[in-house]
């Protein structure tokens, strides 16, 4: 997010009210903030009221998974922070914005949220469709890896696998390379195959 520091008085915005949840003995994610882009201003229009949402561009889950069990050497892997890595067009941001301190002494500062926030009804478009963009653009390097990321991502989850050790583990080394190039971290790597798993980081 970036601070708002010259206010223009014509500048179009809105507000997201915003609270944290926090899960106790949770390791990864032990504290979220949670936005609420549906509360109504004084216009009687909420944020997520005006925009359009995109449509959904990704195959039923029930596929997904249908298609996930036909593998003799399958795995599961996360995007660390999917909606956090990709970017909102800067003349947008302004509908993103909040309110934050860093501690109740702290003054009250406007921030505007510079990346995709869930909690906005476009979120999951505007999130599965920057994969679709970057498979293809990456297919020609990444053919096995693009595939997946069409087929096999529900929301920031891939569940996929293949028929023999070494053709997961080089679908694996393209997955992670694909995604190193726009930014984005699998893990939370879950395999049938401990050999897929031993040179992961815990």
């Amino acid at each position: 997010m970036e601070e708002i520091k010259n206010e223009a008085m014509d500048k179009v915005n809105y507000y997201i009210p915003h609270h944290s949840i926090y899960k106790q003995g949770k390791s990864s994610t032990p504290l979220r903030v949670v936005f609420y882009s549906s509360a109504k201003t004084s216009s009687g229009f909420s944020l997520n009221s005006i925009l359009l949402n995109g449509g959904i561009i990704q195959q039923d889950l029930f596929s997904r998974v249908s298609r996930f069990r036909k593998h003799k050497y399958a795995f599961s892997a996360n995007i660390k922070k999917m909606y956090r890595q990709i970017l909102v067009d800067p003349n947008q941001r302004d509908l993103q914005r909040i309110l934050w301190n860093t501690s109740a002494d702290a003054p009250i500062k406007a921030y505007k949220l510079c990346t995709v926030t869930y909690g906005t009804v476009s979120a999951q478009f505007l999130a599965t469709r920057t994969l679709k963009a970057l498979a293809d653009e990456e297919r020609k390097d990444f053919p096995k890896a693009s595939d997946v990321i069409c087929t096999d991502i529900y929301m920031d989850d891939i569940l996929s696998g293949e028929a023999t050790i070494d053709d997961i583990k080089n679908l694996q080394a393209q997955i992670c390379e694909l995604f190193l190039r726009a930014g984005f971290e699998p893990n939370k790597w879950v395999s049938n195959s401990p050999d897929l798993l031993q040179d992961l980081s815990t």
